[in-house]
C-alpha cells in the first residue's frame, strides 16, 4: 500500500512524461450465467457505452460474453468487501476511481496484479501502477462554466460564493468524494483530509447549490441554463463542449486534483481467466486512443501514441500539471464513510 502513496507523490513527474508523449442499480443476487461470462461492475452512461464499443470486442474474439453490472461506486466497494471470501462472487471485473479501489484493497478483496497476468501492464506509466489494480484512464477535476453566462472565467473556488451564482452552481452526486476533495483546496487542503472541503461546502450551502444524480444530469442542467458552473473532470467538459454546449473550463488558482479510473479482479471472481483477458484489453493501446478520442480521458500506457491535436486536447501542459495536487489515499480512504455522511446529512439536506 505504501507503493501507492509514493506513486501519488510522484504523480507530477510521471504525468509530465505523458503530457509530452507522442503520444441498473446493483442487482441483488446477480449470478453468473455461464463460465464464459465476464461480469463487469461499472458505471453506466458514456463509460459503459465506450467499454462496449472498444473493449468488449477484444474480449469477445476469445469467446467470452461480457455482461455489465451497472451501479454506483460505493455499492461496488460494499459488494467487493462482502464477497471477498465467497465462491460465487457477482463480479469478475470491478471498475472504480483510485480512492474507492484503494479502500477495497485494504479489505483484501482484490487479486494481486502482475505483468504475467496482464502483459500490457508493462507499458503502463509507473506512477499509476498499484499491486492490486490496473490504471485504465486518467484526468483531473476542473471548474467548468457556461461562457455565455459568466462575464469572465472564474479564477478561484471562492468565486462560486458570490451571490450572483445563487442556485447556479451544480454538483454530480456520484462525485461527492472528489467534489469534497477538490473544494478542500479552497480552504488550504493538501490532499490528505476531507475536512477542509466540508468547511467550504458549509459556506457554499447558503448559496443554494444544486445536486444532480449523475454526470449526464449535470450536462442537461448546463444545457437548459439551470446551472452556470460545476466541478467536473476535464474529460467530461471536453465531451460536453464537443456536443455543442457553450462551456469552457479552468484549473483554479488553488489547484486541481487528479483521478485515475482503475480496474481490478475480485478474489471472488468466478471467471478469473476471462477477467485477466478483459484487464489486458483495457490497456490495449488502440482502445486507450479510442477512449481518449471518445471520452476525453488521457491514456495510462506509454505506447498509446496520440495524434498531436488529440494530445493537446486531453493532456495537460507542464504549467497545469504543476497545479495538480496529488492526494494521500492511505489517509483519505478510512474517512470515506464520514465524507459520505457529511455530504448526505449536512450538505445535501435541505437543498
Amino acid at each position: 500500500m505504501d507503493t501507492k502513496s509514493l506513486d501519488r507523490r510522484g504523480f507530477i513527474k510521471q504525468a509530465s512524461a505523458l503530457a509530452l508523449a507522442p503520444a441498473l442499480p446493483m442487482i441483488p443476487g446477480f449470478a453468473q450465467a455461464a463460465g464464459s461470462d465476464v461480469i463487469v461492475g461499472t458505471w453506466g452512461g458514456d463509460y459503459q457505452m465506450l467499454l462496449k464499443k472498444f473493449i468488449e470486442p477484444i474480449v469477445t474474439k476469445a469467446g467470452a460474453n461480457v455482461v455489465y453490472d451497472v451501479g454506483q461506486a460505493p455499492n461496488r466497494v460494499t459488494k467487493l468487501k462482502a464477497e471477498r471470501t465467497s465462491r460465487r462472487g457477482s463480479m469478475d471485473i470491478a471498475l472504480l476511481g483510485d480512492l474507492d479501489m484503494y479502500d477495497a484493497s485494504t479489505a483484501d478483496a482484490l487479486e494481486p496484479v502482475s505483468t504475467r497476468l496482464v502483459p500490457n501492464l508493462a507499458n503502463a506509466i509507473d506512477s499509476f501502477k498499484t499491486p492490486y489494480s490496473i490504471p485504465h484512464i486518467f484526468s483531473a477535476m476542473v471548474l467548468v462554466y457556461n461562457k455565455e453566462k459568466l462575464d469572465k472565467p472564474p479564477k478561484s473556488f471562492r468565486d462560486v460564493l458570490d451571490p450572483k451564482y445563487k442556485g447556479r452552481t451544480g454538483f454530480s452526486d456520484i462525485l461527492y468524494l472528489f467534489n469534497t476533495l477538490f473544494l478542500s483546496l479552497a480552504e488550504g487542503g493538501k490532499g490528505d483530509s476531507f475536512e477542509p472541503g466540508w468547511k467550504f461546502l458549509s459556506k457554499l450551502k447558503g448559496n443554494q447549490p444544486k445536486i444532480f444524480p449523475s454526470n449526464e444530469a449535470v450536462a442537461a442542467a448546463f444545457k437548459s441554463g439551470e446551472i452556470w458552473i460545476s466541478c467536473m473532470w476535464k474529460a467530461r467538459a471536453l465531451q460536453w463542449r464537443d456536443a455543442g454546449l457553450p462551456l469552457e473550463f479552468v484549473i483554479p488558482e488553488e489547484g486541481a486534483i487528479p483521478v485515475t479510473f482503475e480496474a481490478a479482479v475480485p478474489k471472488s471472481s468466478q471467471n478469473p481467466k476471462g477477467a485477466w483477458e478483459y484487464m489486458n484489453a483495457l490497456l490495449d493501446p488502440a482502445g486507450q486512443v479510442d477512449f481518449a478520442r471518445g471520452m476525453g480521458y488521457a491514456p495510462t500506457v506509454k505506447n498509446a501514441a496520440l495524434p498531436a491535436d488529440l494530445q493537446a486536447r486531453v493532456g495537460f501542459t507542464k504549467a497545469e500539471l504543476a497545479r495538480i495536487v496529488p492526494y494521500d489515499l492511505k489517509k483519505l480512504a478510512p474517512r470515506r464513510g464520514d465524507s459520505m455522511d457529511f455530504w448526505n446529512k449536512e450538505f445535501k439536506a435541505g437543498l
